[in-house]
């Protein structure tokens, strides 16, 4: 059975230590950034100026990628700065560890506590919360802004993957509030991202097991284990998505951080909480691990914003 988990999987090997690997990261100010719409460069101070204006801001990263977090940190400081009332929504906490949240944010648990509640320290590998996503949560208690644990808890995601929604839908009303079921959902453009998704990945698969046993699998997967993959990422999507929602109604601007998949062709959660919020001022912002200083077509995937997290200093943006 296809892993819809996997979409969103991080790489886990050898590594340098993330609090050094983020400290030695380019300053976001020295990145190449650029328009979507135009593909030309844009500076620092115009991509912080278009954050400030949105109420809406989706940020797509990598997951292992330690500079992408850097940049996040300073999206994240410079949206709550616009915004007073503006709260920090993280596909990386699950809605059941909202009350975790929330006794660290009024100073009732400490650090120690909120990381084996939520499990959290080594979320992207290793040692990697405390130095990539911890600051963004510490930024929202000074600022007395909110934090959202916005995503699914994977348990739900794993039996809409394999047993589809109705046993979802069985769940006392209490289950029910921590995930999203989308009731619309069809085989759309969402389905066919995914499809070329697993394709790629069917054929990298092939390759490694002709490589090492001689043999293969199937080329391309098939339409059902499509939608297998296609219900339980709906599931994250659209719980994050509403979860963002929800929050908006309240006139809470937000600021979404996730990985870059949920968020391409504004598809994924862009599109399920623009279905509930259609006159949000939406900006999504695309964090390429590229090292390049001209961007190429393929990573646009409908971002407003695409910044590249390696690219060689570009210090006249400040």
């Amino acid at each position: 059975m296809w892993s819809a988990f996997s979409l969103c999987a991080c790489t886990n090997a050898k590594r340098i230590d993330p609090a050094v690997e983020i400290a030695q990261a380019p300053t976001p100010d020295s990145l190449w950034a650029f328009d979507g719409k135009t593909r030309t460069p844009i500076s620092w101070d115009e991509v912080l100026k278009r954050t400030a204006n949105a109420n809406a801001v989706f940020v797509g990263e990598t997951h292992d990628d330690a500079s992408a977090h850097r940049v996040e940190h300073a999206l994240v400081n410079a949206f709550l700065a616009a915004h007073p009332k503006g709260a920090v929504s993280l596909e990386m906490l699950e809605r059941n560890e909202q009350e975790a949240v929330e006794m660290y944010l009024r100073n009732d648990s400490t650090l120690e506590v909120f990381l084996a509640t939520t499990n959290s320290r080594d979320w992207a590998g290793e040692n990697t919360w405390i130095p990539w996503y911890q600051p963004m949560i510490d930024s929202a208690r000074v600022s007395g802004a909110q934090v959202i644990a916005a995503n699914a808890p994977r348990k739900y995601v794993s039996i809409a993957l394999r047993e589809g929604y109705e046993p979802l839908r069985a769940l006392p009303a209490d289950e029910r509030l921590l995930f999203e079921i989308d009731d619309e959902i069809t085989r759309d453009g969402d389905w066919n991202r995914l499809r070329e998704l697993m394709v790629e990945m069917h054929k990298d698969r092939a390759e490694k097991d002709l490589a090492e046993k001689g043999e293969t699998g199937p080329l391309e997967p098939s339409d059902e284990d499509v939608d297998c993959a296609h219900r339980s990422q709906r599931i994250w999507d659209r719980t994050m998505g509403m979860s963002a929602a929800k929050t908006f109604a309240q006139k809470n601007p937000i600021i979404h951080i996730a990985g870059g998949f949920h968020l391409e062709q504004r598809l994924g959660t862009v599109a399920q909480f623009s279905r509930v919020c259609p006159d949000a001022k939406i900006l999504v912002i695309s964090l390429q691990p590229t090292a390049s200083a001209e961007i190429e077509e393929k990573e646009i995937k409908g971002a407003d914003i695409v910044i590249h997290t390696k690219s060689p200093p570009r210090l006249e943006q400040k």
